[in-house]
């Protein structure tokens, strides 16, 4: 037995030295090993909580490994879907009577909309809200100072004169979720919408995953009818449909006070299960190969290299986080969750010295040789070290952003009040397509960007943990505005204004016929200077209300209309 032992350890040992050697010995060459397998079909894009996400962050964990650290997988609950059941019920009682003697139905006189509990009964007496209106600039308030506490409210959507008039003041104040959250200050148990005119577009059906569900039923009646003086029965059952999500992370502990976090997300968008695709043809895989499989790659590179005796000032944490498509969701479990060892006595997260988040490096322009060093504003050490950083510029420029915030894993730490730099290549016209495909990354400009990350770390090496500067942020990216242009902004841009670099199919943008190239300087009543310019104009504008978009387009100065319906 003791022989045989022998042999079997003597033939693993055999195949591990076999396996190292055929992992590959350049840095590209490694980068496309990563990216090939995550970007492949076999694991369908990633999708957050699918069983292909889990396969990435099994490759990933192994990845670790072969790097002689130690992988740990912390795992966090999504919820994939919402649907209303036949359980939902709406009816009214006859007057004087307890019982149900109409009862509406399910997706054909009414439905949930978003907003409402997934769980809650209510039966109340009712009141009509009228539009359930109210601005102080406009002194109205449709609720005057009748008392409404413990009744269901009936509120007309839009607002009186809406056909004739789009453009009113009104528009400002009558959004669903502005009056939800009217109507609750004065403790309604349960919200019933229905359409001022016929024409009137109702409010989608579809329940939002990620929507922040309140705790009444909220209902859109599809009826045009006023309910008869008696109480209503609200009941809104819904099923949420849940899964298992995974950040992968592996820690290099040099035995020193600071942690430098490197990470990158490593989910996609699937096969747009969660409709947030750029592409509007029938259903295919989105292998996001440089959304993110090029981030994850690189991860893993400086995982494998980021070590010896000029990198032994800090300890490293290197971390693939998931959910970041679905609104960062990752990131912030992490950071809500964190490994005690990056608390020191006084502060949750008081040993990380600065974050460097990568996403999106696989797309070096071949014309522009650009990358963009987002973030650099949130510590007043980087600007000064990326003035040191040596690059051959007929190979590679560097472009920077101030913001800590950002469409990206970076903003979960930055809200932290921790210094961030988030590494970017740019965006393109195969962002969130099935298009974003392994054979156009271009792997020598990544190895040229991940020199310019090497250099970043050394320069700071002997100075400590970083200070940290808030900076003038608008909140980019994924965030909850309540409309969509549907271009992509030239990141790499640096003059005056925010020049467009791709349109997507049928999205107000192009109906409107802004272009790529064109450079928005103002939207609506926003002067535009640059993209948190932008951002702040996209934040002000509402889906009722067109607005202008001023361009220059090559010698011509534009103005476009657009509008959001």
């Amino acid at each position: 037995m003791k022989r045989n032992s022998l042999i079997l350890i003597g033939l693993t040992l055999g195949l591990n030295a076999f396996a190292q050697s055929n992992e590959p010995t350049d840095r590209p060459s490694r980068l496309k090993k990563d990216i090939s397998y995550l970007a492949s079909d076999e694991l369908k894009g990633r999708q957050t909580g699918s069983p292909e996400e889990a396969m990435s962050a099994n490759y990933i964990a192994n990845e670790f490994t072969k790097a002689k650290l130690i992988p740990q997988t912390q795992t966090f609950e999504i919820i994939q879907l919402r649907m209303a059941t036949n359980k939902c019920i709406l009816g009214v009682s006859a007057p004087g009577m307890d019982t149900v003697v109409r009862k509406f139905v399910l997706f054909k006189d009414y439905y949930p909309i978003s907003q409402s509990s997934n769980t809650d009964s209510v039966r109340a007496e009712w009141y009509d809200c009228g539009y359930g209106l109210v601005s102080e600039k406009l002194k109205r308030d449709d609720y005057g100072t009748v008392n409404i506490s413990g009744k269901i409210a009936v509120i007309r959507l839009g607002y009186p004169g809406m056909e004739e008039n789009p453009h009113s003041e009104l528009a400002e104040v009558a959004d669903i979720q502005t009056k939800i959250s009217e109507v609750l200050k004065r403790g309604v148990v349960g919200i019933i919408f229905i359409k001022p005119y016929e024409k009137f577009i109702a409010p989608s059906g579809n329940l939002k995953r990620n929507e922040k569900t309140l705790n009444v039923p909220v209902f859109f009646c599809n009826q045009t009818y006023t309910f008869p003086q008696a109480p209503i029965t609200m009941s809104s059952k819904i099923r949420v449909f849940k899964a298992d999500a995974h950040n992968v992370y592996a820690y290099r502990n040099n035995h020193k006070k600071n942690t430098i976090v490197i990470c990158a997300h490593h989910d996609h968008i699937g096969i747009n299960e969660y409709e947030n695709s750029r592409y509007t043809g029938s259903p295919e895989i989105h292998n996001g190969a440089d959304d993110n499989a090029s981030g994850v790659a690189a991860m893993l590179e400086m995982a494998r290299t980021l070590k010896g005796k000029k990198y032994k000032k800090n300890n490293y944490l290197f971390v693939a986080f998931s959910g970041e498509e679905l609104g960062l969701l990752g990131s912030k479990h992490f950071v809500q969750n964190a490994p005690t060892f990056l608390n020191n006595t006084s502060q949750k997260l008081g040993k990380i010295n600065y974050v460097i988040n990568i996403d999106m490096l696989g797309r070096i322009d071949t014309t522009k040789k650009v990358l963009t060093l987002n973030g650099v504003g949130t510590s007043p050490e980087f600007e000064k070290s990326i003035a040191l950083i040596t690059t051959d510029t007929n190979q590679l420029k560097i472009t920077t952003t101030k913001s800590g915030l950002g469409p990206s894993d970076h903003a979960s730490f930055y809200l932290e009040n921790i210094p961030v730099v988030h590494f970017f290549s740019g965006q393109h016209e195969d962002y969130h397509k099935p298009s974003d495909d392994e054979e156009l990354i271009n792997y020598q400009g990544m190895a040229n960007s991940l020199s310019v990350l090497e250099q970043l770390i050394v320069l700071n090496n002997k100075k400590g943990k970083l200070p940290f500067t808030k900076t003038q942020d608008a909140q980019m990216g994924r965030t909850k505005f309540k409309v969509t242009l549907g271009v992509m902004p030239d990141y790499s841009f640096n003059g005056k204004g925010m020049r467009i670099d791709g349109v997507s199919d049928g999205k107000p943008a192009q109906k409107a016929g802004l272009q790529k190239g064109d450079i928005i300087t103002k939207l609506g009543d926003i002067d535009v200077n640059g993209v948190e310019d932008y951002m702040v104009g996209l934040g002000k504008l509402s889906p009722e209300k067109p607005t202008n978009v001023v361009v220059i387009r090559g010698s011509e100065t534009l103005t476009i209309p657009v509008s959001f319906q």
